[in-house]
This record gives structure tokens, C-alpha cells and sequence, in this order.
């Protein structure tokens, strides 16, 4: 198992990891939502967190960050035109939020007292499960490496610097930070382990009007007497189990969400009973889904869960393998 702190020290992050051209000095970045596919909780932590062991996938589901560099010495953050209102909702534009709390980490390591301004294109709704702050982080974290090179002479940020910032700011953020398309995640999620994928995979998704707060779902769940592995799910994934992929989906949070959000639990019944297949939850939730076999499959199952049960669905994929050079 590798610790993220020393993933990819020795590897440089290029324009090829998912950001766009900028203009007026300005760099936009994807900031990919993740889905958990396995998910047990092994313990308290003397830290106040929980002990997890969870298989984490990368998404082409993302919110997009600009950022731009200032000589003001302020960070400000904003929504950008097109984000929904209901994306808006409940997630700060001060310093609490993790992008600003990112740039202030990164800012101060380097030493500078440059600023910067961030625009959000916010299309992952917040307390989701799908980590888009996590990922919003991320995205900050490199962004603002990128805008605030040092002068020469000076040493820049190492991914390992990186990682190391990130581990104190909360758990997602090393795996989205990565860039791998899959990975066993531990400890807090610091601790990744980065396997292959034998194929892509498919999902169709949709969120409750509720979120679920990710305290209160912990608060409410009780630890297992015998704790299970992610051994059988990552088999499947690496093309080398025979059960199937739904057979081995896990989520230990999921009876807790459940008493938390009722909404939840009965969105998950009518999706069950529309698709015909098992549900299951992201992380903490409130976003629950069902594997598709294919593209096709998942295109024709989108707009009946949309029609019928009037939620805005989303269909998930796993990012190419191929794309994943860098991060």
C-alpha cells in the first residue's frame, strides 16, 4: 500500500490533467465527482474520525474551478453564472469553504503574498456523497501551485507537498488528488491504493431534494461485530472475479443514512423497483444508484428514473484509463 503523501513525488502535473486553456492568466480545471463502490467502517479514531476501508472510483461527472492570480493578497470565491441555484445551496463562499481553506495552505507553504480569485461551475450537488468539495480542494491545491509559480530560485510545490497539504484538510481529496481512475482508500482516505480497471463502468445516479449530513450518518451508525473487505468488489473490477459487479457493491452507512433521510430510503424503494436491480448509496449519501451493464443501458434508464420518480438523474462513468497520465 502506498501512502499519498509519496504517490507521485517524482511525477509532474502538466496541462494535460484535466485543465482547460485559460485566459487573462485565469486556468480552469475539472474537479471529478468520486462514487464509493465498497464501503466498511472499521473503528473510531483516537483523532475524532472513523477507521474506513473504501474502493473509490473517479467519475466524468465534475464541477469546473477557474482560478485566477491577484497581487491583492486576498483569496475570493464565486459562483459562476450558469451554476443552479440549487447547487448554491449550503455551501459557503468564505473561508470555510475547502477551496479557500486549500489555497491559504498552499499560499503559505510557498511563502507568497499573492491572492487569487476562484469561480465555481458548480454541477455536483453538495452533501451528495459524490466529494465534490473534496474535489473542489483538489482542484485549488493544484490550480494554485500552477498561478503562484515561484520565482527562480525559489522551490516550487512537490506532489508529495501536495498530498501532505491535503491530508490535513479531509478525507477525498488525496484519491481525487491522484488523478487514479480507482483505488482502495484507507485510514481516513489518505492511504490509497491505486488499482487497474478492467473496463469502464456505468451508472445512473440521482439525489434526494435532502442531503444527508455525513456526522449525522456516522453518528448513527453501529460497528459491525465482524468487519468485511474490499477483496471481492476489487476482484470484480480488476476483470479477475466471478460474481457479479452489483453482487458485491457494499455500503455499511447505508442502514443509517436510511433512519437519517427518509426521503432517501423511499427513493431508493421507487428506484428499486423501477429499475429492477439493487441501489445502492455514495459514501455517506444522500446520492443513491444502480450499475448499468453499458452506455446503452444506462442512456435508456436515465430519463424513465427522471420521469418517474422527478428527480434530476445523472449518468455516472468511469474515467478512461487511458486519459489518467498524470495527478
Amino acid at each position: 500500500m502506498t501512502e499519498c503523501g509519496n504517490l507521485l513525488a517524482s511525477t509532474p502535473i502538466t496541462m494535460g490533467c484535466g485543465y482547460k486553456s485559460g485566459s487573462e492568466n485565469s486556468i480552469t480545471m475539472a474537479c471529478p465527482a468520486k462514487l464509493n463502490v465498497f464501503l466498511e467502517v472499521l473503528g473510531k479514531r483516537p483523532d475524532g474520525y472513523h477507521e474506513l476501508e473504501t474502493v473509490m472510483l473517479r467519475t466524468q461527472f465534475s464541477d469546473q474551478l477557474t482560478a485566477r492570480p491577484t497581487f491583492s493578497p486576498q483569496l475570493t470565491l464565486r459562483f459562476s453564472d450558469a451554476t443552479a441555484a440549487g447547487n448554491r445551496k449550503g455551501v459557503p463562499l468564505d473561508e470555510s469553504n475547502l477551496i479557500l481553506k486549500a489555497a491559504a495552505a498552499v499560499r503559505e507553504k510557498l511563502g507568497t503574498r499573492y491572492g487569487a480569485e476562484f469561480t465555481l461551475h458548480k454541477r455536483i450537488p453538495p452533501e451528495s456523497g459524490l466529494a465534490g468539495g473534496s474535489s473542489n480542494a483538489a482542484a485549488a491545491l493544484l490550480l494554485c501551485r500552477q498561478i503562484w509559480q515561484p520565482s527562480p530560485g525559489m522551490s516550487s510545490l512537490s506532489n508529495a507537498d501536495l498530498h501532505g497539504l491535503a491530508a490535513g484538510l479531509g478525507s477525498d481529496i488525496n484519491f481525487l488528488l491522484s488523478g487514479m481512475p480507482a483505488a482502495i482508500c484507507r485510514g481516513r482516505g489518505e492511504l490509497i491504493e491505486p488499482f487497474p480497471l478492467a473496463r469502464k463502468l456505468f451508472f445512473v445516479a440521482v439525489r434526494p431534494k435532502s442531503g444527508n449530513s455525513t456526522a449525522a450518518v456516522f453518528r448513527a451508525t453501529d460497528m459491525p461485530d465482524q468487519c468485511l473487505n474490499s477483496s471481492a468488489v476489487v476482484s470484480v473490477l480488476r476483470g479477475q472475479g466471478s460474481p457479479r459487479f452489483q453482487d458485491v457493491v457494499f455500503n455499511r452507512l447505508t442502514s443509517a443514512a436510511k433512519k437519517t433521510n427518509p426521503e432517501m430510503a423511499e427513493l431508493m424503494v421507487r428506484l428499486h423497483r423501477l429499475a429492477g436491480r439493487p441501489v445502492f448509496m455514495s459514501g455517506s449519501g444522500s446520492t443513491v444508484f444502480v450499475v448499468a451493464e453499458s452506455r446503452g443501458e444506462a442512456t435508456q434508464l436515465q430519463p424513465q428514473v427522471k420521469q418517474t420518480l422527478h428527480r434530476t438523474a445523472w449518468i455516472l462513468e468511469t474515467a478512461d484509463p487511458a486519459t489518467m497520465t498524470c495527478m
